[in-house]
């Protein structure tokens, strides 16, 4: 299901970018995405939950979540089931 949104862009944060639809949606779908893995690590440090749960609360992939997590150099708690899956992958 789609949501509908208008925004305005200053176009110095755009400059050089094709005006094009398709390199919107993709601008759009990387922030959503960048946000969504900061509200992730910030849930974690607070304490609300396992990476795991966290990622399924905010529709992203653990990879994603602890790929980030280590980028700002915390390392994530896992049970060594979580660890075995892993290492699955």
């Amino acid at each position: 299901m789609e949501q509908p949104v208008t925004i305005e862009i200053p176009r110095e944060w755009i400059k050089g970018l094709p005006d094009e639809e398709l390199t919107y949606r993709h601008i759009i779908r990387l922030g959503i995405k960048q946000v969504k893995i900061e509200r992730a690590i910030k849930l974690y440090r607070d304490g609300v939950g396992s990476p795991g749960y966290i990622c399924e609360q905010m529709g992203i992939t653990k990879h994603d979540l602890v790929h980030e997590m280590k980028l700002r150099n915390i390392e994530p708690d896992f049970s060594e089931q979580t660890v075995q899956e892993e290492l699955m992958l």
